[in-house]
């Protein structure tokens, strides 16, 4: 299950925002072409020479490439434009893990073949430091026994427990359907059909006291998104922010199009998943993959989702940007490293200040 945010970097979720460094759209507004314009301002784009009089698009701090346009059905993304999003280091990391796991995988087998002819470290004093420390059974017991057992049961278990929690949804949610919530319905289509996805993924909201979140898991064959209704409340009280809400769902949506989402991608890396460091590297890319994929899909810097996760869905808009990005470059020392080492998403200051470029990766370590 790939998360928004982690509750204060334990799984909350996502975002929006606009300018520079004021929160605004990043939909470009035409200047009104009879305008006079006493003086030239750094800000204001100049006419060119070839048109002197076509109305020219006002400056942006960032303008994300492929972003959604203001009118008009946009293309879908093709697979290198997809691509290009992704954290440079996410294939890297993931292959990797893959590789690791599958050596798990074997040398456990091979291990427990062997233990029954009574070889191998999973016999004698090895055997016994491995059921006590490693497996935690009682030193009676056989390791290889044990080992053979989770190999085959975990993948059942874990079946279980994602049909069971997606039965959990079904129950106690209300799914986003063409008359509940129209709007979200539309985008979700919309999204889906951008990012090329050959099914379009259920999408339920819920409740769960308060906790801004939202993520994406999956069933086999199958993936859906969960909006927590306090976050998704954002596009609909004071603030009426669709934008915020958007970026989210794009976020979670890019999930499922990464193939994050899905079975076969946990069982690839399910042993090696246990490996500190590595694993939660890996998450931290994914987290900054789908930030970039949704930042391009809905046209905004997602920002102000971001800031939502922080200070809660009612003071989100107060927050000053530009004075929020300053501290960010203080935010530093050997313990914030460690923090963001064993994290699972992006510290913030690092994930907003990679929110706020329009290409690259964000930092994965310092």
């Amino acid at each position: 299950m790939d998360n928004f945010m982690d509750n204060q970097n334990n799984e909350n979720n996502e975002s929006n925002s606009n300018s520079a460094f004021q929160p605004a759209s990043f939909s470009t507004q035409p200047q009104e072409a009879a305008q006079p314009a006493p003086a030239p301002s750094p800000f204001q784009p100049q006419p060119s020479a070839g048109n002197a009089f076509q109305p020219q698009p006002q400056a942006q701090a960032f303008v994300p490439k492929g972003a959604a346009r203001p009118s008009g059905k946009n293309p879908p993304f093709t697979p290198q434009e997809i691509a290009s999003f992704k954290h440079k280091a996410e294939g890297p990391i993931y292959a990797t893990m893959v590789i690791i796991n599958i050596l798990i995988v074997v040398v456990a087998v091979v291990c427990s073949i062997l233990a029954f002819f009574d070889i191998g470290p999973l016999t004698g004093q090895s055997g016994e430091f491995i059921n006590k420390y490693v497996l935690g059974i009682e030193a009676e017991a056989s390791a290889n026994a044990e080992i053979l057992v989770i190999l085959i049961f975990l993948p059942i278990v874990l079946i279980a427990a994602v049909y069971f929690y997606y039965a959990q949804y079904r129950a106690n949610a209300i799914r986003i359907t063409e008359k509940n919530f129209p709007e979200i319905y539309e985008v979700v289509q919309e999204y889906a059909y951008r990012l090329g996805m050959k099914k379009v993924p259920n999408v339920y909201l819920a409740q769960e006291n308060g906790v801004l979140n939202a993520f994406s898991t999956f069933i086999l064959r199958r993936q859906y998104v969960v909006l927590l209704a306090d976050l998704f409340e954002v596009a609909y009280l004071e603030h009426h922010d669709l934008e915020s809400i958007k970026f989210i769902i794009g976020h979670e949506m890019s999930h499922i199009r990464l193939r994050h989402a899905t079975f076969s991608y946990q069982i690839s890396i399910m042993f090696a998943n246990y490996i500190p460091i590595l694993s939660t590297a890996l998450s931290r890319a994914r987290e900054y993959s789908c930030d970039r994929v949704a930042q391009h899909l809905v046209g905004v810097s997602g920002v102000e989702p971001m800031l939502a996760l922080i200070v809660g869905k009612h003071l989100y808009k107060k927050v000053d940007v530009e004075d929020y990005v300053k501290h960010c470059h203080e935010v530093r020392g050997f313990f914030v490293f460690i923090y963001n080492l064993m994290a699972s998403h992006p510290i913030m200051p690092k994930r907003i200040q990679a929110l706020l470029k329009d290409h690259g990766s964000g930092r994965l370590f310092f």
